[in-house]
């Protein structure tokens, strides 16, 4: 029995039959493009009918579109059993926000450390993709996103393992960047491509698009310097206008090559994500199928508790039927009342004194807007913020006993503070972030470069004080 993996894209969409396994063997390879304008869920329902009626697919794995999911990275130091489990849910749950999520392990290594890829949709999308899915008699056992494809099939490749390059992954109208630091994952990004392929205008933006990414690369200060770029799912007569751009940046340029079995028409590099989602191995993966069906098992669970709760609403609605009778009595005397005050509003003589007095409160509101500036420029001007010993002794605190912390620099004008966190254990990170918000000291917090080093974890933190409340003379 063979296995089926179907990626939604905006244009069509991407399914693959063959054997799962480290290395994907394919079978069968086809695309289908979309039809007419619209709702794309309906397209790809459509889409989806018609490969069904010829393939008749057994078990599917579902790659949602980018556009209707998200997908972060996260490296974190080497571990296994509890303790992995606890740092990527800590990860997971940073990049979760009000949807459905869960997280797969892409690459693990002892040196180099374990890269966590964490997968989020909104649970009404989930619902309906997959509603569309049994309703058509599709049998869905998981779903996962694109970047866990394209990682897990980059990661197998063994002519890559020890490479320090950037790979181009091209779609319809967009094109995903990867970069690889001797064969890890550092960096990646999204980008839509406004250019007709094999122009000059698209040479531009490919080379721009690299050009930003050697930008990047070169702030991380990494002693192996960037030496190739790769690409897939683009002709290689319509890149051809890429290379020049490229070589003036001193790189070499070369097309993928992956070596997995592929046993139909086309090149087995064009269907990347596809592959990367047939590789099974020990390691966890992403399936928001799973993550969905157990919330929705959670809802129905508290649902069924709320039965008892509704007596006390009950009476609760009786009590505001008797007092909404009782406003609608006090309701008519106001009316009453308001018809007599428009009386008098409107007699001239009562007019005449109004606008008198309106011109005099005016030339007083003048002089008082007058001295408000000046008190508010005095204001301003001692609202700069100012870290003092009490505050980095409430950010000190905010990390306990277990989590040291470094200042490494203060900008006054922006109030960017950027300190380093270090601890000889396992940092919660949604905690610690929580804990430095609850301070009441920062505005926004952010972090980055989660380590493991010398028997410790560290963790780069970017946070901008709030302004001081009060300042200048009152």
């Amino acid at each position: 029995m063979s296995d089926t993996v179907i990626a939604l894209r905006e244009d069509c969409i991407l399914a693959v039959e063959g054997k799962s396994g480290a290395k994907p063997k394919i079978t069968d390879a086809r695309r289908i493009d979309v039809e007419g304008y619209g709702d794309p869920l309906e397209q790809w329902k459509q889409a989806l009918i018609k490969y069904k009626q010829e393939c008749r697919p057994d078990k599917v794995k579902l790659i949602l579109p980018t556009t209707y999911s998200s997908a972060r990275i996260t490296q974190v130091p080497y571990a296994g059993g509890r303790e992995l489990t606890k740092m990527a849910a800590n990860v997971m749950q940073e990049a979760a926000g009000d949807g459905i999520a869960d997280y797969g392990i892409v690459q693990s290594d002892k040196k180099k450390g374990i890269s966590v890829c964490t997968a989020a949709a909104e649970a009404g999308t989930l619902e309906k993709i997959l509603g569309i899915c049994k309703e058509i008699g599709l049998n869905v056992e998981a779903v996962t996103v694109p970047m866990e494809g394209y990682l897990k099939g980059l990661s197998a490749i063994k002519a890559y393992e020890k490479v320090t390059a950037v790979f181009l992954l091209f779609e319809d109208s967009s094109v995903t960047s990867v970069l690889y630091q001797n064969g890890v994952y550092m960096y990646s990004t999204r980008s839509r491509i406004f250019s007709e392929r094999g122009t000059l205008d698209f040479g531009t933006e490919i080379a721009r698009n690299i050009s930003g990414i050697l930008q990047f690369y070169s702030t991380r200060k990494a002693d192996t310097p960037i030496t190739g770029v790769y690409y897939a799912g683009c002709a290689q007569d319509d890149f051809e206008v890429c290379v020049p751009g490229i070589r003036n940046m001193n790189l070499e340029v070369h097309p993928m090559k992956t070596g997995f079995q592929f046993e139909t028409d086309g090149a087995a590099e064009d269907w990347l994500v596809c592959m990367g989602a047939l590789i099974t191995d020990k390691k966890k993966q992403i399936n928001l199928c799973q993550a969905f069906k157990q919330s929705q098992n959670g809802q129905k669970a508290e649902k069924g508790s709320t039965g008892k709760q509704l007596v006390i609403p009950g009476v609760t609605l009786l009590i505001c039927l008797a007092l909404i009778a009782g406003v609608n009595v006090w309701n008519m005397s106001t009316k009453r009342q308001i018809k007599e005050i428009d009386t008098w509003i409107n007699d001239s003589a009562n007019k005449k004194a109004y606008k008198a007095a309106e011109k005099v409160r005016k030339k007083g509101d003048q002089l008082i807007e007058a001295q408000s500036q000046v008190n508010r420029m005095k204001s301003n001007l001692a609202t700069y913020p100012v870290l003092t010993e009490e505050m980095t002794a409430t950010i000190v605190n905010s990390g306990g006993s277990q989590i040291q912390v470094e200042i490494e620099s203060m900008d006054a004008e922006t109030g960017l503070l950027t300190f380093h966190a270090v601890s000889p254990t396992v940092i919660d990170i949604p905690g610690y972030i929580s804990r430095l918000t609850d301070t009441g000291l920062f505005s926004f917090v952010d972090y980055s470069g989660y380590q493991f080093g010398d028997g410790e974890y560290s963790l780069d933190l970017s946070c901008i004080l709030k302004a001081q409340e009060d300042g200048g003379d009152k």
